[in-house]
């Protein structure tokens, strides 16, 4: 079913193997020295070189927690494709200086930015610090659109995916039932979590909300191989999207659930197709069923597991599970409660800090790494203090973090980057296999950048540079046809 070359699978497993034996070598420099082994692997084959980044980038901060050298592993392979791309188009000199129109206003953006945090004297390893966590994945975009790209390497593409993420669901039901006690480095099962993020999975990504984008990224994948495949393997397709879907609903994701109730009728209306909707209501009844399933096991454990502690006595304190509180998330994401909380230290209140910061420099702002992105959580920000921001946050609002950074110049050069992505979605709404997830991405993009800093969510800028590198693969051999 998978259709794997020996050679790749070959490789494959031995990556996955080094990466499980360096979780138990607690040296940087090992973990290190396993991430180069599996980039050199690349110039073997640099389509395995995808393969370990969508497996080994999603669960980087797991492999982090026991082997720091791990947190390279992305920067090491993609690094080795791009010089792989260099080496394999070194006579065709034109194919690596051609960009499309995306391309270029992304580049601007990156660039006034940058210009901009060096006129705010922002320290240089913050800069290059944020210019990482916007443009690392857009390579792969660069990468795969200049790869020779067959039916076979998107089938094991999409398979890996499929997967990957069964096995990450399953490992999430696990968490789940044994209350996070199981298969989780000790710094995460120590956590302090509220009592409603108790009820969520984390995964080995450590994060709820990074989870359920992942989740839907590979629901829509695992869709686009049920839609494809033929013969008693369709079977196992279904039941993988069943435990994908319970996972997802685990994960209480507000920002990612937001963008599936956006595109499910964009998507109608623009592909005028329905049909999938009967076998999405049942993988939804079904996972519907799992997901509560799970939830009573959960508290029958937790239930075991307090009396067991108090001697089995119930003194009613104990929290039991419920999935109740859960659900609540959603149906009081804009109470009364919330929003006053979000007015006073939240995403509400940071935008309105942003508005304050566009007045003061409304042409370019301040600059990366100055206003609630990745370079702030790490070496702070030289304006916090002037706009009595107290201690380090992290916006949660990609375009509170671009207003402030950038100004109208980067509103307006992000503005245009969109516009020619919807453009090429457009163009690939209906004919081309991954129309689907195409189409969800830039929903994803501006719905969940309200709630989240979408630029910077791993997972999901790889997936979507992947896939928009296929898909330009496939609009090049459409108008050459």
């Amino acid at each position: 079913m998978l259709g794997f070359t020996n050679q790749r699978l070959y490789l494959l497993i031995t990556g996955i193997v080094l990466v499980i034996a360096g979780l138990f070598i607690h040296h940087a420099m090992v973990g290190i020295g396993i991430s180069l082994i599996l980039a050199l692997f690349v110039f073997y084959d640099e389509k395995v070189g995808i393969l370990f980044l969508i497996i080994f980038i999603p669960i980087r901060p797991f492999l982090s927690e026991y082997n720091s050298g791990f947190r390279v592993i992305g920067d090491m392979i993609i690094l080795l494709l791009l010089l792989k791309t260099f080496y394999n188009n070194r006579k065709n000199i034109r194919e690596l200086v051609r960009f499309h129109p995306f391309e270029y206003a992304f580049f601007a953006f990156l660039l006034v930015g940058a210009i901009s945090a060096l006129i705010t004297e922002v320290p240089l390893k913050s800069i290059i610090i944020q210019l990482r966590a916007f443009g690392l994945f857009y390579l792969l975009f660069y990468i795969v659109k200049r790869m020779k790209v067959s039916s076979e390497d998107i089938k094991e593409f999409s398979y890996t995916t499929l997967v990957f993420a069964v096995f990450l669901s399953l490992q999430g039901f696990v968490e789940k039932i044994s209350l996070r006690t199981l298969f989780l480095p000790g710094s995460w099962q120590e956590m302090v979590l509220s009592y409603t993020n108790k009820q969520r999975i984390y995964g080995l990504m450590g994060g709820p909300n990074e989870f359920g984008m992942l989740l839907l990224i590979a629901f829509f994948i695992g869709f686009y191989l049920l839609n494809t495949h033929k013969g008693k393997g369709k079977v196992l397709i279904f039941t993988s999207l069943i435990l994908i879907a319970t996972a997802f609903l685990l994960t209480y994701s507000r920002g990612a659930l937001l963008a599936v109730i956006v595109f499910l009728p964009v998507y109608m209306v623009v592909s005028k197709r329905i049909k999938f909707l009967i076998p999405l209501v049942i993988i939804g009844i079904s996972a519907t069923l799992l997901f509560f399933g799970v939830g009573k096991v959960t508290n029958y454990v937790e239930t075991n597991q307090s009396h067991a502690i108090e001697g089995g006595t119930e003194t009613g304190d104990g929290e039991e599970y419920d999935n109740g509180s859960g659900i609540d998330r959603f149906s009081g994401a804009f109470s009364a409660e919330n929003r006053a909380l979000s007015n006073a230290d939240g995403r509400v209140y940071y935008f309105k800090k942003s508005l304050e910061v566009l007045k003061d420099r409304p042409l370019m702002g301040y600059g990366f790494g100055t206003f609630g992105g990745a370079a702030t959580l790490i070496y702070s920000s030289p304006i916090y203090k002037q706009y009595g921001i107290i201690g380090n946050f992290y916006s949660d609002n990609q375009y509170t973090q671009v207003i402030a950074e950038t100004g109208v110049i980067g509103i307006l050069l992000l503005a245009a980057f969109v516009f020619f992505l919807m453009k090429i979605t457009w163009d690939l709404r209906k004919d081309y296999e991954f129309s689907p997830i195409i189409i969800y991405f830039i929903i994803a993009a501006v719905v969940s950048g309200a709630v989240y800093n979408i630029l910077e969510n791993d997972a999901f800028t790889m997936y979507y540079f992947i896939i928009l590198g296929y898909a330009f693969r496939y609009l090049n051999k459409k108008e050459n046809v």
